[in-house]
């Protein structure tokens, strides 16, 4: 309590001592539970419509809950941070806390990681699902962190691939031939249409609206979602339902923070994480019907069913090539086993 002087004043050295406490209380750090609050930014290359988007909201709030508010998730959607390729570089780096990614990003560090997205590779979604969830997935993860820095929380499913044309629809391998096509950024997708006789063409997510406008390419490969979303079924007549690769994705996170982190805030993020990808794959399947019918309604694309045993034939070789090139064989016996 500050003292008064006899002119009814503040006493000076209650002042100064007052004055003392207020800027050291300034200059102190937060109390414990601000000062370990942690932001972490979760970037990913889709935009605010896509499931990605909604697991990301997902997880944001469980994280924060499971935490006990320790942990806040700021979600840097629709390549704010880059395409694909640079956002997992950036959480490679560190310069990224956490950002989507899918195996056949990962491949540009362990080459092995090309095999769980090999195409017309999994019998049915269950086969997959045993993949990504056992032995293989456990495997290729271990190889990612020691050689990236990269730790897959999650696997979440992007679903079936199919293909958008601007000219013609393709039904059989053949009809691949010359076809410029828009890729990402991933080893097997071009070893695939290179297969097919087509010219592959990276090109980050967001410039593949211009790319087409333009006539750079006159293809490009992706979800139905993507097609819907990217306002794809614009700028192309034909959308022909290949189904060539079912792909994953993941939140990974930078090693290194993640370590950083108190076990309890990492318990957190990983339940989250997991919760968040298994409401993803439960209502995926529901969300590709509801963008098939999005893309029919929008009545500018032909849409048409393709021959998906001939195209298994024709890239079953690559397969065993690729696996081989990955020093991978044995991994993708692991794969056809399960």
């Amino acid at each position: 309590m500050t003292t008064s002087n006899a002119a009814g004043g503040i006493d000076r050295r209650a002042f100064n001592s007052l004055a003392l406490g207020f800027t050291a209380a300034i200059a102190a750090p937060l109390p414990l539970r601000a000062q370990g609050k942690r932001t972490i930014r979760l970037a990913h290359h889709v935009t605010t419509q896509s499931e990605q988007h909604a697991a990301a909201e997902a997880f944001a709030r469980k994280a924060a809950e499971y935490s006990g508010g320790s942990l806040s998730v700021q979600i840097l959607p629709a390549a704010q941070m880059g395409g694909q390729r640079e956002i997992i570089e950036s959480v490679s780096i560190g310069t990224l806390e956490m950002g989507y990614g899918e195996s056949g990003l990962y491949a540009n560090y362990v080459p092995q990681f090309g095999i769980i997205a090999l195409p017309y590779l999994y019998r049915d979604f269950d086969h997959w699902t045993r993949v990504v969830d056992g032995e293989v997935g456990a495997e290729l993860a271990g190889l990612l962190e020691r050689q990236s820095g990269i730790r897959i929380l999650n696997w979440m499913t992007a679903g079936y691939r199919n293909t958008f044309l601007r000219t013609k629809p393709v039904t059989k391998p053949a009809d691949f031939r010359g076809v410029k096509i828009r890729l990402p950024e991933a080893p097997v997708f071009v070893r695939t249409f290179s297969t097919l006789g087509a010219l592959p063409t990276p090109i980050p997510a967001p410039e593949m609206y211009s790319a087409l406008q333009t006539g750079v390419v006159d293809a490009m490969e992706g979800s139905a979602e993507v097609g819907y979303t990217f306002k794809i079924f614009e700028v192309t007549k034909f959308l022909s339902k290949t189904r060539h690769i079912l792909l994953d994705g993941s939140f990974a996170v930078n090693a290194g923070f993640l370590k950083g982190l108190s076990a309890a805030e990492q318990a957190a993020l990983t339940r989250a994480a997991t919760e968040a990808a298994s409401e993803q794959r439960a209502q995926h399947f529901a969300r590709e019907t509801m963008w098939l019918e999005r893309l029919a309604a929008a009545k500018t694309l032909q849409i048409n069913d393709a021959d998906l045993p001939a195209f298994a034939e024709a890239l079953a070789g690559l397969q065993n090539e690729f696996a081989a090139s990955a020093k991978a064989t044995e991994l993708l016996g692991k794969v056809r086993r399960t």
